[in-house]
């Protein structure tokens, strides 16, 4: 997987190198050229000397055409994109062109995408006079990361068609591309979201369905008789329930083991990608309903770390830590990073450790590190599986070779059911996810630890 991304970007490398080769001379325009093969074929029934003449003409015609191309105003350009980008989606790119001429003027506008990218188009229009006209083109960004957009060149052909001058607009630009964070399609998050303003403000560690008072409302047949609230209900005669609400301002802790477990290629993306779009997702949905996130990256040492906070610069200052990260071939360090957990967040946590169990070593020292989070924290431990492996288990086998390899991931599928298992019995949540529905899966059982006051 590497190597080919190696060479891929070789390759773009290749084709932005011809393309600056490209646009630093003035080349013929194809009434030049449809010139010249007219020339060659006079030249097979006149004298040479009078093509040549002619050809000498055409020059000069040339000559004239370059030198008067920007006579009375010039071709401006500008590059209109926005700053952050969506990777693996379709950004729109456009290119603004101001004509200060007084005629139209035929141009070739080409920008200098990333290294990393696909080279942009040759975009072609034709510009009245005194005017703007602005181009798009599409570029979808393959990875996350921070990037740096060139110059953007144009030709501009002269008054008489016969040359293209080219001109270099100095348009350096950074931008960033952040994983992708498209909304959920879960109807539970629907409603999430539009009862998270309701919430209450101070945390509890009650368990049950919410330990916070919101109002009094009249009893009705099936409400719990323990709730009943005597003073309202001697007070208007009738039966008065007391209605609760979900706590909140409660800390999401999320852990993001980056290690060599995580480097592994499922549909195209990392096990990482698909991790960290999981945690912003969580994260973003944290802070939507009123409570703390942050976010913590570790392989063998602690990476970065961004305390929980519920400020509205605190997704911001998640995803900019989030943004280089990347794939360490090492073996992940949980005890380090779940000490300092412990040491710099004192209160009652949800940490979400996002990880995956290949191996009994990893297993083991998840294990070993999961308890020291309790009894204070409440941890929950989601591992992330191949989705290559469930297509593998519901097709029968049709080889002898199919039948070695069904009987591979059934031991392998069990030692991790084992580990899990492992993980509950330490008091852990656990859940063993294909990529397709780690987001959702993940935004569940946060749901449903705050349904049941787990924290």
């Amino acid at each position: 997987m590497r190597d080919r991304k190696l060479r891929k970007i070789k390759i773009m490398s290749e084709e932005n190198q011809k393309q600056r080769l490209w646009e630093r001379f003035p080349i013929p325009t194809n009434l030049t050229l449809c010139f010249l093969v007219i020339g060659i074929g006079f030249a097979a029934l006149l004298n040479w000397k009078v093509v040549l003449g002619v050809d000498i003409g055409i020059l000069l015609l040339s000559v004239v055409d370059y030198t008067l191309t920007f006579k009375g105003g010039n071709i401006q350009g500008e590059r209109v994109c926005p700053r952050h980008f969506s990777v693996s989606s379709e950004n729109s790119i456009g290119i603004l062109l101001k004509n200060t001429l007084p005629s139209s003027r035929r141009v070739r506008a080409r920008d200098q995408t990333p290294a990393e990218w696909t080279p942009a188009p040759v975009l072609k229009a034709v510009i009245p006079g005194r005017s703007s006209l602005k181009l798009e083109y599409s570029v979808v960004p393959p990875e996350r990361g921070k990037y740096d957009f060139g110059d953007l060149f144009i030709r501009v052909e002269g008054p008489l068609g016969l040359i293209s001058k080219p001109m270099k607009v100095s348009a350096p630009e950074a931008v960033r591309v952040y994983p992708s964070l498209q909304p959920l399609r879960c109807a539970d998050l629907a409603t999430y979201r539009r009862v998270a303003h309701k919430w209450g403000l101070r945390p509890t560690r009650w368990r049950g369905e919410g330990r916070e008072f919101e109002s009094l409302r009249e009893y009705v047949e099936g409400d719990d008789p323990r709730k009943i609230h005597w003073k309202a209900t001697a007070r208007f005669d009738r039966p008065i329930v007391q209605q609760y609400q979900t706590e909140k301002n409660q800390i999401v802790m999320i852990l993001l083991d980056v290690g060599r477990l995580m480097s592994a290629v499922s549909e195209g993306k990392t096990k990482l990608d698909y991790a960290l779009e999981a945690a912003l997702h969580l994260a973003h949905n944290a802070l939507m309903g009123g409570d703390q996130a942050g976010i913590l990256a570790f392989a063998d040492r602690v990476i970065s770390f961004i305390p929980p906070k519920k400020t509205a610069e605190q997704m911001q200052s998640i995803l900019e830590a989030t943004l280089p990260l990347r794939p360490i071939l090492v073996e992940p360090q949980y005890e380090e990073a779940i000490l300092w957990v412990q040491s710099r967040v004192r209160r009652r946590s949800l940490v979400v450790i996002y990880t995956d169990l290949l191996d009994e070593l990893a297993s083991e020292n998840l294990l070993s590190a999961v308890s020291l989070l309790r009894p204070l924290h409440l941890p929950l431990c989601v591992a992330i599986r191949e989705s290559e492996w469930d297509t593998l288990l519901s097709d029968p086998p049709a080889t002898v070779q199919g039948v070695y390899e069904r009987a591979v991931m059934q031991e392998l599928l069990h030692r991790r059911s084992k580990a899990l298992g492992g993980l509950v019995q330490k008091g852990a949540l656990a859940m063993d996810l294909p990529p397709s529905k780690l987001s959702i899966g993940t935004m569940e059982r946060y749901l449903e630890v705050k349904r049941r006051g787990l924290l």
